[in-house]
């Protein structure tokens, strides 16, 4: 009996061909009740997102939730492309942006613990130029005023971004003048990047306050340099490999690029690709079609803040990996006192005044402090870490309840999709009933 209604899951949650794919890749698929879900419940979450579809509200979503190391729901709805009407799969890839960080964080700690260095060193001990940078007196002063630095950005700082970079991704004097430096042009290296760094003045004295910024580039150029491998092949031997992240890269190669879903934005109250044809709303350089649309190019940017294209189960084996202490399929990336000195907060009580009531920072991961002090209130863990993309992608891992949730969407400018966290949370937390 049990064994039926597995393969009735299984069913109605993807195609079969598609579960082929997977059962031959190991993904640990069970009935939600064996991990303490019900299965009532969790059917909610398709339920859901299949209505914000057809409201027009969302193309489409892959969901993934574990528990205990297991697969208690994986579905995809909606659309990967709706002007095309091309079908959401489970293994529809997705651009992450911001999810890079927390791998490019744990390919540099993966190097801090084999003692490569600490994590007070200043970053001038590795990027020279770093050592006489200017900082602005005033973050929303014009750019010309600027005064020297009481101390420089360490490693750490990088890490829970406290170092006063920048992100580039508004439009003040600044922020222009951050993409004018081509930081985030294809063809910019992360050599070239750390260059265009040094040249930019920060927006705040090191340590001084918590500022969300390309810290994970420097994070993952300090990966070059320490260990003499290109930051792409450093974690595709390092991290992909070993997990068995098959589907993570820089590049979609010709073969897969049917599968790369576009990014969607609301025009004229329709969801439409981000793209010559359909244009972009406003928002900053992560609309710009030369950004979006060139990761079927091996070109030279190969970033720490973003870049990377993944699938749900292919991000899921990285956390799950993270979850287990570092180790996931008998192959271990790093250390599990490691981890968990990452995911805990690092953010001291004045930085923690620039982010959010509630949360922290660590080392790659945001942290959950105090569950009812959360700016967006979510029934959860303390402890839970988590991150997400610029284009609506997220994931959080919660120790205590042994739970990692992966989520892909790929929109930009589309009112309401910041709620698609809330909604899920309560939809995973209401299931739960062991």
């Amino acid at each position: 009996m049990q064994k039926q209604l597995l393969q009735l899951l299984l069913i109605t949650s993807c195609s079969t061909w598609l579960c082929s794919a997977f059962a031959a890749d190991n993904l640990p698929l069970v009935d939600p009740e064996e991990v303490g879900f019900s299965s009532d419940q969790l059917a909610k979450i398709e339920t859901h997102f299949q209505g914000r579809v057809d409201r027009g509200e969302i193309a489409g979503i892959v969901t993934l939730v574990s528990r205990k190391g297991k697969i208690a729901h994986l579905s995809a709805v909606g659309y990967q492309d709706v002007v095309q009407n091309i079908p959401m799969e489970t293994d529809t890839l997705f651009r992450i942006f911001s999810m890079t960080k927390p791998i490019a964080s744990t390919a540099l700690m993966m190097l801090y613990q084999d003692g490569h260095f600490q994590l007070t060193d200043p970053l001038s001990r590795f990027i020279p130029e770093f050592e006489n940078l200017s900082v602005l007196r005033n973050p929303n002063g014009p750019i010309t005023r600027t005064e020297e630095m009481e101390r420089e950005p360490t490693v750490q700082d990088i890490l829970r971004h406290t170092a006063g970079f920048s992100h580039g991704l508004g439009t003040r004097e600044y922020d222009e003048a951050f993409l004018d430096s081509g930081i985030f042009r294809p063809e910019t290296s992360l050599e070239e990047m750390m260059e265009a760094l040094a040249d930019l003045p920060l927006m705040n004295q090191p340590g001084s306050a918590y500022r969300y910024s390309v810290g994970p580039d420097v994070a993952l150029r300090l990966v070059e340099i320490i260990s003499g491998i290109p930051a792409d092949e450093y974690l595709q031997e390092k991290i992909f490999s070993p997990l068995g992240m098959n589907e993570t890269g820089y590049v979609v190669n010709a073969d897969n690029a049917n599968r790369l879903a576009p990014v969607h934005w609301l025009k004229d109250g329709d969801l439409v690709p981000i793209n010559e044809e359909y244009g972009s709303p406003d928002g900053g350089v992560l609309v710009e079609d030369w950004l979006l649309n060139n990761y079927t190019i091996d070109h030279e940017f190969k970033g720490g803040s973003l870049g990377l294209v993944s699938t749900a189960g292919d991000y899921w084996r990285f956390a799950q990996a993270i979850l287990n202490g570092g180790e996931f399929n008998g192959q271990r990336i790093i250390g599990p006192k490691t981890v968990n000195y990452m995911s805990q907060n690092h953010l001291t009580e004045q930085q923690n005044q620039t982010f959010s009531p509630g949360l922290g920072f660590g080392l790659g991961f945001a942290t959950i402090e105090d569950t009812t002090a959360v700016g967006v209130q979510y029934v959860a863990s303390k402890g839970t870490f988590y991150w997400s993309g610029a284009a609506a992608t997220m994931f959080w891992i919660d120790p205590s309840e042994e739970i990692v949730v992966v989520a892909m969407t790929q929109h930009r400018g589309v009112p309401g999709t910041g709620r698609l966290r809330g909604e899920l949370n309560a939809l995973i937390y209401g299931a739960l009933i062991d």
